[in-house]
């Protein structure tokens, strides 16, 4: 993982030129090399630097050599992106963006061949905008043609959900940290790889049809190139999708009291039924999918999901519109926080099902990110063992409650209560550290309302 505080990434930008150049030797490759491929609503009104916005935008290239440094330009020092080098999707390079004009080094230790290059903006808008500059690689190395495109696009609308806001975010944390939004790992995102399709995301934490946590709805701001300017238009025919998934009303479920007078029920369809004629306008040929979920606007006997269904049977009745479906992301009452990587899996592989259901759309793909749920229950062996003074623990649960690790000496008396709060059924990680613990055989015992299991570990000081 990369961030600005470590090794040569605090570095300026001509230190790491000239340390790198005299060890390798550097060839720059601005920004607008005709083969990197750029996904998203970018602007180009600078072909060398061009400007990223929104999340889920991103940069693929195929380059040579052993040597990879990425040149980017923050405003603010806050976005966050993940590099990816050879689709090794479970080892992202993390760029922790500081404020300017800085070369970030990915990689100087490749081996001697043609490799991959993925850049993917992790975190929304709010973080401000990143003019990309270009990549460094070893002297007298190139890059080839990039990838072919997918055959199919998928284009998401949303809130925070569709962000990805506080995906990575310990359970027993808050979502707001930025650090934790990884819009890789939205559901939107992994939908369209598990789909194989280009993905666009335009979202906005906080954003409603009729009422946000600011002066703003979704009619005030889908339509921009640049996010922050409401003169700026994005040309729609840039990217023309097969298939848009709108995900809003989560906030209008909460904040709907406040507008005064409140809209009654035919008022609310009537005004997603507005917007979903806007969107219409720009996607004539378009899917849309009117979805909804997964925090608590669709809890059991929440109205919101059924002025979605009103609005989209009037749509299809009173303009003969047939491009339209509806899904909606069950909601679990023990999870009230925003929803974290796991419940994005399941998410994005049931509407992944729906979509080919709805598109005829045959697919093989396989997300190294999302998984089925476990069929069984497991504690393995932690790792390293022996271990001073940390190891780590990896177990599996099949069924959501709440969960215990405990640990033990050999005697049998109780250490350390490692993990005690609810989980959904998934693969989780926690982290022991032995501190002033000494040598010796200890135990550890995951236990849940249904199964328990215990292992032995060594501490080997």
């Amino acid at each position: 993982m990369l961030s600005k505080k470590q090794n040569l990434l605090s570095l300026t930008p001509i230190l790491i030129f000239l340390f790198f150049s005299e060890v390798f030797g550097i060839t720059t490759i601005t920004a607008d090399n005709p083969n990197f491929q750029y996904t998203g609503r970018i602007d180009f009104s600078a072909i060398d630097k061009p400007i990223i916005y929104w999340p889920g935008s991103y940069i693929k290239a195929n380059f040579e050599g052993q040597l990879i440094m990425i040149m980017l330009d923050d405003q603010t020092g806050q976005s966050y992106y993940n590099v990816f080098i050879d689709n090794d999707f479970n080892n992202p390079r993390l760029i922790d963006c500081v404020a300017g004009t800085h070369t970030y080094l990915v990689s100087a230790s490749l081996t001697d061949t043609v490799h991959t290059l993925l850049i993917f903006r992790r975190t929304e808008a709010s973080t401000g905008p990143t003019k990309f500059l270009g990549i460094q690689i070893n002297d007298g190395k190139t890059l080839h043609t990039p990838p072919a495109r997918p055959e199919h696009k998928i284009l998401f609308y949303g809130n925070s959900i569709t962000c990805g806001m506080g995906n990575e975010a310990p359970d027993a944390s808050g979502d707001d940290n930025m650090l934790h939004e990884n819009n890789f790992l939205s559901f939107g995102a992994i939908t369209s790889r598990l789909l194989n399709t280009d993905y666009m995301c335009t979202a906005k934490s906080g954003i409603g049809v009729m009422i946000s946590w600011f002066d703003m709805v979704m009619s005030d701001y889908y339509y921009r190139l640049n996010p922050d300017d409401s003169t700026s238009n994005w040309d729609f025919n840039e990217f023309i999708p097969d298939v848009v998934v709108i995900n809003l009303l989560q906030n209008d479920s909460w904040l709907i009291g406040n507008l005064n007078p409140v809209p009654d029920s035919s008022q609310r369809v009537a005004a997603y039924m507005d917007f979903v004629r806007e969107i219409r306008q720009h996607h004539p040929n378009a899917f849309i999918v009117c979805a909804l979920g997964s925090m608590d606007a669709t809890k059991i006997g929440s109205p919101w999901p059924g002025y979605i269904e009103t609005a989209v049977t009037n749509l299809q009745s009173m303009d003969s519109d047939t491009l339209l479906g509806t899904h909606f992301f069950p909601f679990d009452p023990a999870w009230t926080k925003h929803p974290r990587v796991r419940h994005h899996q399941v998410m994005a592989q049931n509407l992944a099902n729906y979509i080919n259901n709805e598109m005829g759309w045959i697919t093989d793909v396989e997300d190294n990110y999302l998984t089925e749920l476990p069929e069984n229950f497991e504690l393995m062996q932690n790792y390293p063992n022996p271990f001073n003074p940390s190891t780590t623990i990896d177990y599996t649960i099949t069924e959501p409650g709440n969960i215990k690790i405990v640990i033990f000496d050999v005697l049998g008396r109780e250490i350390k209560t490692l993990v005690n709060e609810y989980k959904g059924a998934g693969r989780y990680k926690a982290v022991f550290s032995a501190g002033s613990l000494s040598s010796g055989v200890y135990y550890y015992q995951l236990l849940t309302e249904n199964n328990f299991k215990t292992r032995s570990m060594i501490l080997l000081k």
